[in-house]
């Protein structure tokens, strides 16, 4: 199952350079500070509509003026409109998400960045950088825009070191490229045909952004969210993983049946069990691995990755009538999009609405 990694196009985009300035035209609209006031106390989505229309050299400029018109913040409702401006781009990189354009919402997720580092995040102004950067970070992720989402992590975690989701979105992006790097042909490999995927950084950190992308990283990462805040089970079910993955399968089982049993999501508690057959493969406990796999398919009935290890488990121990029922399942139109697995490889995408959601309570 870890071998699907490989299928998801992990293209790691270069941040966006700001071009050169360009003025609103007295036809293009209205300005951003005027949207984020909208935005704040009128009409969301005649607010988000409004930017939809903007291009990259608008959105760009619009920022640009934004910060020269609030370059020192005086009063608490300046600073109000620049957390709705932030808010309001947010919610629309979420839903150009939605519709395909990864590198649209990068740049709206970019912008909204450097309006939050703008000001001083004083009172709710802090809570709601917190919110932003873990909103950004797995906005990113869910985009495969990896290297962009790791900047603004990294750059979160400056303003809060111990925020145990930060951590554990930071750990994900890690874990994404880190396990990738496992499926990749060796440089040394005569096999020329095969295209490298690329993007990341080399193992010794000579390129890209992501010097440090290793599984022992993105283990620590987890196992600090986890000092922190002992009962988060997204670090718990990714610790797990990522001793899995290293080759750890007997120390990554207590972590997984915690999850299995305590996680409050449905989703995670199917992920528990479908890494734990997995580990207990490795152990060569087959019947056991096998009543994991069942166990998964109680919690996600249609997920094709989950039917498929229990119909090869079952073939592996002579039920084949059990096997073939499975397989059959897992054909079924909907079984991979009604599969958690997929979710996982790109952070927390159940995530988003709920940290928008909080967002725009916690604008002023």
């Amino acid at each position: 199952m870890e071998v699907q990694v490989g299928c998801i196009a992990l293209v790691l985009a270069q941040v966006a350079g700001v071009g050169p300035p360009v003025a609103p035209s007295s036809a293009s609209g209205r300005s951003l500070a005027e949207l984020a006031e909208t935005y704040r106390s009128v009409d969301r989505e005649k607010a988000v509509a409004a930017v939809t229309l903007w291009d990259r050299e608008r959105l760009y400029a619009e920022v640009r003026r934004f910060l020269d018109e609030a370059r020192l913040e005086t009063s608490a409702e300046q600073g109000a409109t620049r957390l709705a401006a932030v808010a309001l781009l947010s919610d629309r990189a979420l839903l150009d998400l939605d519709d395909g354009d990864s590198l649209r919402a990068r740049r709206e997720l970019q912008s909204a960045a450097r309006l939050m580092d703008a000001g001083r995040l004083e009172g709710g102004a802090g809570a709601f950088a917190r919110r932003f950067y873990l909103l950004a970070g797995l906005a990113l992720h869910r985009g495969v825009e990896l290297q962009a989402g790791y900047a603004l992590l990294v750059q979160a975690l400056r303003l809060d070191k111990d925020d145990p989701e930060l951590l554990t979105a930071l750990g994900a992006i890690t874990e994404t490229v880190a396990a990738l790097r496992q499926y990749e042909r060796s440089p040394d490999s005569r096999d020329r045909s095969i295209t490298r995927l690329g993007g990341y950084a080399t193992e010794d950190g000579s390129s890209g952004s992501l010097p440090s992308a290793s599984l022992p990283e993105a283990e620590a990462r987890y196992e600090q969210a986890l000092t922190l805040e002992p009962g988060l089970a997204e670090a718990r079910l990714r610790l797990g993983r990522v001793r899995l993955l290293s080759g750890r399968a007997r120390e990554a089982l207590p972590d997984l049946e915690r999850v299995a049993a305590e996680a409050r999501h449905a989703g995670q508690r199917y992920l528990a069990r479908l890494f734990e057959g997995r580990a207990r493969e490795r152990l060569g406990d087959l019947a056991g691995a096998a009543d994991a796999y069942r166990a998964a398919t109680a919690f996600a009935p249609r997920a094709q990755t989950g039917l498929l290890a229990l119909g090869r488990m079952l073939d592996r121990l002579g039920d084949t009538a059990g096997a073939i029922d499975a397989f059959e399942r897992a054909s079924q139109p909907d079984a991979r999009t009604q599969d958690p697995w997929w979710g996982y490889q790109m952070g927390q995408p159940e995530r988003l609405d709920e940290l928008l959601a909080e967002l725009r309570r916690l604008v002023p």
